[in-house]
């Protein structure tokens, strides 16, 4: 039986429920994180930019006026508990930290959320070994679908409504034949994929280009390890700014980063081949990533978080 962690208790994963009229359900408000947890040489267990993650949950929230109802340590006490609870200490592991409303509405949708605590649910899966063993690729597709402005929702918050936006070019990709979708912004350039950011490698001009937060991506946190990754790396440039529509195809790789899946090489976009396996940068992107996080080589300070 799957043990979850809610607001301080551990309980049986299946009794974590939500009302159908409640505020997260109906209005579609909720908030979570996705985190990796990873073995480390003692046994135990460490977590991945805990504190990244915790200050984007608050930042996300204070879209709708809630303060976090979870700190950096409260997380990483939960997380310990959690994964112990589930024999994944010592193994790699995605978790996930849902916050949520369960208030039942009465009629009006306009409640106040600052004068309601919410509630905070973690759940955590075990990663097989052999996902991190490969160089996946996925085949995209421009979306028809443009991606939501700022104006419009707050794209910089990971907030449950923004994903109906990426569920959109989703099924249209996936209904024709592709697996992931590219999102333009209001401008037509390019913001982000579903669920992932982009990167384009322009190896004549030795530059890796990512479109700019003002472009209208979620902020990554592996979007935000990679680009430093590559600007320790010193062989290519890193760049974040306008990516333009036929960027897309000039490019000579295209990756997609996100912390379900990592990094993954993208090798058809529409109708254009981009290879048939993921390139040499993004192997090599990958494959440094990987070393940190199994720390075979080192992190940055504060990015791994010891769970005791």
């Amino acid at each position: 039986m799957n043990r979850a962690w809610l607001n301080g208790e551990l309980v049986p994963e299946e009794s974590v429920s939500l009302h159908v009229n409640s505020v997260t359900s109906a209005l579609g408000t909720g908030f979570f994180e996705a985190l990796r947890c990873y073995p480390d040489p003692s046994g135990g267990s460490v977590v991945f930019r805990l504190q990244d993650h915790q200050r984007r949950l608050a930042r996300s929230l204070s879209v709708v006026g809630a303060a976090s109802p979870v700190s950096v340590a409260e997380l990483a006490s939960a997380l310990a508990i959690l994964l112990d609870a589930n024999g994944l200490t010592g193994v790699p592991a995605y978790a996930k930290v849902m916050v949520y409303w369960d208030v039942v509405l009465d009629g009006s949708s306009l409640v106040p959320l600052e004068d309601m605590r919410p509630r905070t649910a973690i759940f955590v899966r075990r990663t097989q070994q052999q996902s991190f063993d490969s160089y996946p690729t996925v085949r995209c597709r421009v979306s028809s679908w443009r991606r939501a402005g700022a104006g419009i929702m707050p794209t910089h918050a990971k907030a449950t409504a923004n994903y109906y936006n990426a569920r959109l070019g989703l099924t249209q990709a996936l209904g024709t034949g592709f697996d992931n979708a590219i999102f333009l912004n209001n401008e037509g350039n390019v913001a982000e994929a579903a669920e992932s950011n982009v990167f384009l490698v322009d190896r004549q001009a030795r530059t890796v280009t990512t479109p700019s937060l003002a472009c209208g991506p979620l902020p990554g946190i592996t979007r935000d390890t990679v680009l430093k990754l590559l600007d320790g790396g010193g062989n290519f440039d890193v760049v974040e700014g306008p990516v333009q529509h036929l960027d897309l195809y000039a490019a000579d790789e295209v990756f997609l980063t996100n912390t379900a899946q990592l990094v993954r090489g993208v090798v058809r976009i529409d109708g254009r081949s981009i290879g048939e396996e993921a390139g040499e940068v993004t192997r090599s992107v990958r494959a440094e990533l990987l070393d940190m996080l199994f720390q075979r080589t080192s992190a940055l300070p504060g990015w791994m978080t010891s769970l005791v």
